[in-house]
C-alpha cells in the first residue's frame, strides 16, 4: 500500500514538474518575442509633444520630436542604470539610478529653454511597452527553482527527507505515516507557492 502511493506521488510529483517545464519554456518564447517587440519604434505622447522612439538595440537608439533628434545610450553596472542623453548641439543629460536612489546631471552649457529636459526623455522611455512589461516581470527565478526542487523532494521523497533532517541522528529508526505525511504537505505548499510566483 505505501509502496503504491509513493508510485502515485512520485508520478504525480513528475507530472507538476512537466507541466512546469513546459510553462517556464513558453514564458522564454514569450520573452524572446517580447525583445523583438521591444526593438521596434514606437510614438508616445509626454507634457503636450508627440515623440517617436526608435530603438538601434537594446541600449541605445533615438528620440525625435519631430523637430529635433535626440540619442541616448544605457549603460549597466552593479545594483543600478544609467541613461545619457546627447542633444542635437552636443551636450547630454545623465540620469544615473541604483537600488536605493536616482541623480540627474547636464553638461555645463545646457540650454533648458531650447530643448527638452533629460528628465522628460527619460519619462518617455519609461512609456515604451517594453519597459512597462519589463516592471510587470520581474521575477526571481532562483528562489522559484529552489522551491519547486525542494516542493518536489520532499513531495516525491518524504523518507529522504526524514532521513536528512532525523533519520541519521538515530540508529534504526522509521519515519511514522504522520511525518511523512507532514513533508509531504510541505513540498505540495512549496509546490504551489512556486506555481504562484511564476504567475503573478
Amino acid at each position: 500500500m505505501r509502496k503504491r502511493r509513493n508510485v502515485v506521488f512520485g508520478a504525480l510529483i513528475l507530472a507538476v514538474l512537466a507541466a512546469l517545464a513546459a510553462l517556464v519554456l513558453s514564458l522564454s518564447a514569450c520573452a524572446k518575442k517580447q525583445t523583438q517587440s521591444a526593438l521596434e519604434p514606437y510614438t508616445t505622447g509626454w507634457d503636450g509633444a508627440v515623440y517617436t522612439v526608435t530603438p538601434l538595440d537594446a541600449y541605445k537608439g533615438t528620440i525625435s520630436d519631430g523637430t529635433n533628434t535626440y540619442s541616448y545610450r544605457y549603460d549597466t553596472g552593479g545594483t543600478g542604470y544609467s541613461v545619457t542623453f546627447t542633444y542635437p548641439d552636443g551636450e547630454t543629460y545623465t540620469w544615473t539610478e541604483n537600488s536605493s536612489s536616482g541623480r540627474g546631471e547636464a553638461s555645463l552649457n545646457f540650454d533648458f529653454e531650447k530643448y527638452p529636459s533629460g528628465m522628460v526623455l527619460k519619462r518617455v522611455l519609461e512609456q515604451s511597452p517594453s519597459a512597462k512589461s519589463e516592471k510587470k516581470s520581474t521575477k526571481n527565478w532562483g528562489i522559484i527553482l529552489f522551491l519547486l526542487f525542494v516542493g518536489g523532494i520532499n513531495t516525491a521523497c518524504p523518507q529522504l527527507t526524514w532521513y536528512l533532517d532525523v533519520g541519521w541522528k538515530v540508529k534504526g529508526g522509521e519515519p511514522s505515516e504522520a511525518a511523512l505525511g507532514w513533508s509531504r504537505t510541505v513540498g505540495v505548499v512549496l509546490l504551489i507557492v512556486a506555481v504562484v510566483m511564476m504567475i503573478v
